[in-house]
C-alpha cells in the first residue's frame, strides 16, 4: 500500500530518497552500489568478529565500572559535538541550498509536518555513518548474550537527534540575528572548528601526553547522577535510556516549533538586516595588485573553501606534534620540515582554487593583457598565504636557530611555488563547488604533490641540521619538477 500524497510517510520517504541520492549523475548500477556494498562489508565483518571475541566478557569490578562509565560518558559528549559539526552543514543544505522549502510551505500541508520531516531527514543523514559502523558489533553482541549493548544504538540516534535540534535552533537564531549569508558563514566555520576540535582531542596523546594523562584522570572520576545517565543508557539501563529518549524527542519538538520557523523565513530575515551604505568605490591600479586582491577576496568570501582548507591543516597537527617533539627542547629542524610541507600542501589547494577554479576564464582570456602576466599574478596570490605560514614558523625559531629560520623561509617559498606550478600546469579546470571532490582529479598529479612536499620537507630538515645529505631530497624534488616541465612541453598548446 503506497502512502497517501502529502502525508507524513510520503514526505519522509521523499526526504530520505533525497538524503540517499548521490551526486545526481547518471552512472551504472555497478558504479552506484558496489562502493556502498564494500563500505558496508568491512564494518560488518569486523563488527561480527569483534563481538564474537568479546562474547564471554563477564561482570566487571566496581572500580572498572566507574572507569567505563566515565569513558562512555565522554564518548557520548564527544560524539554529540562531532554530530553537531555534521548536522550544521546538513541543516544548511536541507533548509537553504535545496531550495524546496518555500514550495513545501506554500502547499496545503501543516508547516509543522514539513519541518519535522526535514529534521528527521537531517537526523538520518547524521546518524547513518555511525550506525553503519557500530550496528554489526552491537547487534551481534546482543545475539551472543549482551542484549543491553543495544542501548548504544539508541544513544547514537539520541545524539543525532539532539545534535540536529541544537543545530536547527542555533542556526535559526543566527539567521534571525545576523542574516542568512553571515549565518551560513558562521555555521560553516563553527562546524569546522567543532570537527577539528574533536579530531585534536582524539589525538591528544600524540599532541600533549601530559594533558592527555590529566584529562584521563578527570574523565574516569565518578560522575554525579544524573550526569552519568548518558553512559548508563549506552549500557542499556532502562531508566536512563528512557530519559535520554525523552530529551531527544523534546529537543526535536522545540526545534521544529521554533528554530525551524526562523530558517523557513530566512529570505525575509536576510533582507531585513541589510543596511544600505553609501561608500565610495576605489579602483586599484596595477594588474598584479588587482588580480591578487580579487583572488584573496574571493577566497575569504567563500567560507566552505576556508573550512575545507582549515580542516586539512588541522589534520596535520598531530603529525607535526610527533615530528616536533624533542626531549632537549625546541626541534628547529622538525619545525622547518613541518612548515615546508604545510606551505606546499596549502599552496596546492589555493592554486587549484585560484587557477583551475576560475569563475570567468573567458573574460580573462579576452582581456587586453598578457596571459603570462595574469598567470604570474594568480601564482603570487596562491603563494601569499603559504609564505605567511613560513614567516610565522621562521619567527618562532629565529632566536634559537637563525640558520633554521632562513631555511624555513627559503624552502617554504620553494615548496609553495613548485606546488602552485604543478596545479597551474596540470590541474583540471572545474567549478569552485567541486573543491570537495578533488580526489577525482589526476592521480599522478596528486602523487607528485605529496612526493614533492616530502622532498622539500626532507631538504629543509637536513639543511637545518647542516647536513650535506640535504642534497639528496633536493635532487629528488628537482627531478620531479624536471619531469613536470618535460610532461608539460609534450602537452598540446591551448
Amino acid at each position: 500500500m503506497r502512502p497517501a500524497p502529502g502525508g507524513f510517510t510520503w514526505l519522509l520517504s521523499h526526504e530520505l530518497r533525497l538524503a540517499l541520492r548521490g551526486t545526481g549523475t547518471r552512472t551504472s548500477w555497478f558504479a552506484r552500489n558496489v562502493p556502498t556494498i564494500l563500505l558496508a562489508t568491512v564494518p560488518t565483518i569486523g563488527g561480527v568478529l569483534l563481538a564474537w571475541s568479546l562474547s564471554d566478557v563477564g561482570p566487571v569490578s566496581e572500580h572498572m565500572r566507574v572507569a567505563v562509565l566515565g569513558y562512555l560518558g565522554a564518548a557520548v559528549v564527544g560524539l554529540l559535538i562531532l554530530m553537531m559539526s555534521t548536522a550544521s552543514i546538513a541543516v544548511l543544505r536541507t533548509f537553504h541550498e535545496r531550495q524546496d522549502l518555500d514550495l513545501l510551505l506554500s502547499a496545503p500541508l501543516p508547516p509543522t509536518r514539513v519541518l519535522a520531516v526535514k529534521a528527521i531527514g537531517v537526523i538520518f543523514t547524521v546518524a547513518a555513518p555511525f550506525l553503519l559502523f557500530t550496528a554489526p558489533f552491537l547487534i551481534t553482541s546482543a545475539i551472543l548474550g549482551h542484549p543491553r549493548w543495544l542501548g548504544g544504538l539508541v544513544m547514537i540516534a539520541v545524539d543525532a537527534t539532539v545534535a540536529t535540534a541544537i543545530s536547527i535552533g542555533l542556526i535559526g537564531v543566527l539567521y534571525d540575528a545576523i542574516g542568512a549569508r553571515r549565518a551560513r558563514t558562521v555555521a560553516q566555520l563553527g562546524a569546522a572548528v567543532m570537527g577539528g576540535a574533536i579530531f585534536l582531542l582524539a589525538q591528544l596523546q600524540n599532541v600533549s601526553p601530559a594533558l592527555s594523562h590529566n584529562l584521563s584522570h578527570l574523565v574516569t572520576a565518578p560522575w554525579p547522577t544524573p550526569l552519568d545517565w548518558p553512559a548508563r543508557a549506552v549500557l542499556g539501563e532502562s531508566g536512563p535510556l528512557l530519559a535520554m529518549a525523552a530529551v531527544a524527542l523534546g529537543a526535536t519538538w522545540i526545534a521544529t516549533r521554533s528554530g525551524a520557523r526562523h530558517l523557513a523565513a530566512s529570505s525575509d530575515t536576510g533582507a531585513r538586516h541589510v543596511v544600505a551604505r553609501d561608500r565610495r568605490v576605489r579602483f586599484g591600479t596595477g594588474l598584479a595588485r588587482i588580480i591578487v586582491t580579487k583572488e584573496l577576496r574571493l577566497v575569504v568570501r567563500d567560507p566552505e573553501l576556508i573550512t575545507q582548507i582549515a580542516l586539512r591543516l588541522i589534520y596535520m597537527i598531530p603529525l607535526a606534534a610527533l615530528v616536533l617533539r624533542d626531549k632537549h627542547g625546541l626541534d628547529a629542524p622538525g619545525i622547518a620540515a613541518a612548515a615546508t610541507a604545510c606551505a606546499g600542501l596549502l599552496a596546492s589547494s589555493l592554486a587549484w582554487i585560484i587557477v583551475c577554479a576560475e569563475d570567468a576564464p573567458d573574460l580573462l582570456a579576452a582581456a587586453p593583457v598578457a596571459r603570462a602576466a595574469i598567470e604570474r599574478a594568480k601564482l603570487a596570490a596562491a603563494c601569499l598565504i603559504p609564505a605567511g605560514v613560513a614567516i610565522v614558523a621562521a619567527l618562532a625559531i629565529v632566536q634559537a636557530a637563525p640558520w633554521a629560520a632562513l631555511v624555513v623561509l627559503v624552502m617554504g617559498s620553494v615548496a609553495a611555488l613548485t606546488a602552485a606550478l604543478l596545479q597551474a600546469w596540470f590541474g583540471r579546470p572545474q567549478p569552485r563547488s567541486a573543491f570537495r571532490r578533488r580526489q577525482s582529479g589526476s592521480f599522478v598529479v596528486g602523487l607528485g604533490e605529496v612526493a614533492l612536499a616530502g622532498a622539500w620537507a626532507g631538504t629543509a630538515a637536513l639543511a637545518a641540521r647542516g647536513s650535506l645529505w640535504a642534497i639528496a631530497p633536493a635532487l629528488l624534488g628537482a627531478m620531479i619538477m624536471a619531469g613536470a616541465v618535460e610532461a608539460r612541453s609534450d602537452q598540446p598548446a591551448s
